[in-house]
């Protein structure tokens, strides 16, 4: 059994075995990649070399938490006492 991918947008996208190519209407987007078991379906050709590379998966941002209901009272307190203390000195609300 000879094994064979599909190449579409310079992506591997469909891998699988055959007695020989069937005859697709476009052969020239298939390659036999028989004894290549490290190409997967999603890997990266290049058509000028003919390799194949894992595609690069961008990391996440890093998830930034939200803050606590006590986080939040305590901040709100903050500004209540803030804004009493200033009204108090008689420097108005702003």
């Amino acid at each position: 059994m000879k094994k064979f991918v599909q190449i579409v947008d310079n992506t591997a996208y469909w891998i699988f075995e055959a007695e020989e190519l069937p005859p697709y209407p476009n052969a020239e987007d298939f390659l036999e990649i028989t004894g290549r078991e490290e190409i997967k379906e999603g890997f990266l050709y290049n058509s000028e070399t003919g390799e194949f590379t894992a595609p690069v998966i961008a990391k996440a941002p890093p998830f930034e938490s939200q803050p606590t209901v006590e986080e939040i009272q305590a901040q709100i307190l903050l500004n209540v006492e803030y804004l009493v203390s200033r009204s108090e000195l008689g420097l108005g609300g702003k």
